[in-house]
């Protein structure tokens, strides 16, 4: 699949692509970051006929201190507005969320109105610092901490994510964090995890967990040759194919079963 990774005159605008099929992808993106990383694959799976939205969620794609006096609450609650509005229109509808995007689309499967199928990159489950538990005090007298974006292999990616990161809002994602982990056994929809070799932000425990916690094994995918921002990175096309793939499944298996009389 080709994917263009030219940047467009305003990157960090939601993107969207509202074609007509029955069938949208919603793809959120991570802690600090925003549609940057996902546009460039967001893009080609439009291209192929999938009808495509990647919001900002509250707080992104503009200053830190924007994100200063937002949580996962704010994240949560625009991801659930954008996946209702999908759902209105559409009769199939994947969520595929990058770190922390991947962090809120479980747990929009997690919820009762649920999309179809979950593809996540890089999940984040775990907050891995020892430093993690003391994030509520720690955000009393530390406001920001260097940036954790910009881990990709490519040398000619950036991801555009905040030079900080504010304590306040990464202390609701910890928490949130917790919550999430206890009510994976909730998720029945299908999950597609891809993973990278190395990931210098999201360690080996997430996955662990992912496995452990999904009441089915999750498929997963994995993606050698990238880092932690794999859809920027030199896997960006297999991600974009397994996308595609799985927009494409309900269609594909309802073709095999009337080819088949069912």
């Amino acid at each position: 699949m080709e994917i263009d990774f030219t940047p467009r005159a305003d990157p960090m605008a939601a993107y969207s692509v509202d074609g007509g099929a029955s069938t949208a992808v919603l793809f959120l993106h991570g802690l600090t970051g925003s549609p940057v990383p996902w546009v460039p694959i967001a893009c080609a799976v439009a291209a192929a006929g999938i009808d495509v939205s990647v919001p900002v969620l509250p707080g992104h794609g503009t200053t830190w201190q924007d994100m200063d006096s937002t949580g996962w609450a704010d994240w949560l609650a625009a991801a659930r507005k954008e996946l209702g509005r999908l759902q209105e229109s559409h009769d199939r509808i994947i969520v595929a969320g990058l770190s922390m995007g991947g962090s809120l689309a479980l747990a929009l499967a997690a919820a009762e109105a649920a999309p179809d199928e979950i593809v996540v990159v890089n999940p984040a489950l775990c907050i891995d610092s020892a430093f993690a538990p003391l994030l509520p005090l720690l955000r009393r007298v530390v406001r920001t901490i260097p940036s954790i974006g910009g881990d990709i292999a490519h040398p000619d990616r950036d991801e555009c994510a905040y030079p900080r990161t504010p304590l306040a809002p990464l202390a609701t994602f910890h928490r949130a964090l917790t919550i999430l982990r206890d009510d994976l056994w909730k998720i029945e929809r299908p999950v597609t995890a891809m993973i990278s070799g190395e990931d210098n932000v999201v360690g080996p425990r997430s996955l662990r967990t992912l496995r452990s916690g999904l009441p089915h094994p999750p498929r997963i995918v994995p993606l050698r040759r990238s880092r932690h921002v794999a859809t920027l990175d030199f896997d960006a096309d297999t991600i974009a194919e397994v996308v595609l793939e799985r927009a494409r499944a309900d269609t594909l298996d309802g073709a095999g079963r009337a080819a088949a009389g069912e």
